[in-house]
């Protein structure tokens, strides 16, 4: 056996001393090892990317810059490792003690009963977060079985809280921080894992799916609903929490339906908004040679902005008009503090699990943000944008496009983006002489308009100097 041979056999076998090994080839064996084992410490990561409780990705933090951390940061309660303990939200820790006796006595079960349960799950659920993140690492096991408890408790309670609800709840719940809450229990870094809220839906009945049905419908996008027709996803239960377990996550075995399962309730509140979308859309793919067309563009080819009757959030459609004119239609939103938090945190769930799934690049809520934000050059367009009734705000103008413009810089652009922009390249080339005769009209009526103005005001001035004369 010649010298090559032997040292190729040692080190495949990996048990000869170092001495029979040369320097480089030891190196090289030593860095291959390296490989192999990231390599595999990835992949084992990432298949479960759908089921983690994500930080807010690097790539998008950009969004928040100068708005002190209002998309990422809870502003009045933590839920999860992430941001507990931080000085701010200490108050709202005594509340979610008073919010779990009152789910506790409410249910039926002792305490020891409901705390048990969650405790037999709190070793799955801290697998849900980053195991190396500082946060997860500073609390104990038995902390973080408690925290669960909590924070699952005062989700729930939240959930059904009205006005037989304990005063105190009441007014710290619902009265005096209900929008904030709102907004918090929906950020990206504030989530527990699902089977959390699945292991106390053995015991506490809340409806769970109805809740987030109805804080989705503040969208104003026709109160999405996940629908049960062939190739549409839905839920695998009913959600309401009866006490019986949530059905395993399916294959598209019956039917061509594909079951859901959220990790977390924002996951759930992203299916309710975007889950009904038919397969097709979501599937589409197109690589367009333009990036953009403004607003002004849409208006000069006869193009209009309307609003969606389609029940999810995330419609994008051209069609074409009658004679000179074609629409492109969009789900219609409502914007303001809480529902822009909701929408860029539902665009950095996307970020965060890309490519988990094959058949979509998933940047569905990305892809319609990023339409919303191509279309707004100036406070002018976000004016047409509110006259079409494609979009609904408490913010003013300027607010409204200084938010998108500011998520337009960051927001990947998804399939769905490329495929509207496909469709406008379509409509322009088959509509290429009757798009000629539109601008011709388009330019006439401006300069008409203009014209007749001037001629109006001269009138006017006219008249006002008559009036004038002789009143003197």
């Amino acid at each position: 056996m010649d010298a090559d041979t032997r040292t190729t056999i040692l080190i495949d076998d990996d048990v000869a001393p170092e001495r029979a090994v040369p320097a480089a080839m030891q190196e090289i064996l030593a860095i291959d090892k390296r490989m192999a084992r990231t390599t595999r410490k990835l992949e084992a990561e990432f298949a479960n990317v759908e089921t983690k409780i994500h930080r807010f990705p690097r790539g998008l933090r950009g969004i928040d810059d100068g708005d002190g951390g209002r998309y990422i940061a809870p502003s009045v309660v933590a839920i999860g490792p992430y941001h507990h303990g931080a000085a701010r939200l200490q108050e709202m820790e005594e509340v979610k003690l008073a919010a779990a006796y009152h789910l506790c006595r409410s249910s039926g079960h002792s305490t020891a009963k409901v705390y048990e349960r969650v405790r037999s799950v709190a070793g799955a659920a801290r697998g849900c977060y980053d195991a190396g993140d500082p946060s997860v690492e500073a609390v104990g096991e038995a902390d973080f079985a408690a925290m669960m408890f909590l924070d699952g408790c005062f989700l729930l309670q939240y959930m059904v809280d009205g006005d037989d609800a304990a005063p105190v709840l009441r007014n710290r719940m619902a009265l005096s921080t209900g929008p904030s809450i709102q907004k918090d229990i929906f950020l990206l870094e504030n989530q527990i894992p699902w089977l959390v809220l699945e292991a106390l839906a053995e015991i506490i009945s809340v409806d769970v799916l109805r809740f987030v049905q109805d804080m989705g419908a503040k969208f104003l996008s026709g109160k999405a609903m996940a629908k049960s027709e062939n190739g549409r996803r839905r839920l695998p239960w009913p959600w309401r929490c009866t006490g019986g377990r949530a059905s395993k996550p399916a294959d598209r075995s019956r039917g061509g339906e594909q079951h859901y399962k959220p990790a977390h309730l924002l996951g759930l509140l992203r299916f309710t908004q975007v889950g009904s979308m038919p397969e097709d859309m979501v599937k589409y793919k197109a690589f367009p040679l333009s990036l953009s067309i403004s607003a002004v563009e849409l208006a000069e080819i006869g193009v209009v902005p309307t609003p969606s009757t389609e029940p999810w959030l995330g419609y994008m459609r051209v069609r074409k008009g009658l004679f000179l004119f074609g629409e492109l239609s969009l789900s219609p939103v409502f914007l303001n503090d809480v529902t822009a938090c909701w929408l860029v945190n539902m665009a950095a769930l996307e970020e965060s699990t890309a490519g988990a799934n094959r058949e979509s690049d998933g940047f569905v809520v990305s892809s319609y943000l990023s339409v919303l934000a191509m279309l707004m050059d100036s406070d002018d367009d976000v004016q047409q944008l509110r006259a079409k009734r494609v979009l609904l705000s408490t913010f003013s103008n300027k607010q409204a496009l200084r938010v998108f413009k500011g998520l337009a810089q960051h927001l990947r652009f998804g399939g769905r983006y490329f495929a509207t922009l496909d469709e406008i390249d379509s409509y322009k080339r088959h509509r290429a002489g009757r798009i000629a005769i539109h601008k011709v009209l388009y330019s006439s009526f401006k300069a008409m308009t203009i014209a007749t103005l001037f001629s109006i005001v001269g009138v006017l001035v006219g008249i006002f100097k008559t009036l004038l004369d002789n009143k003197h």
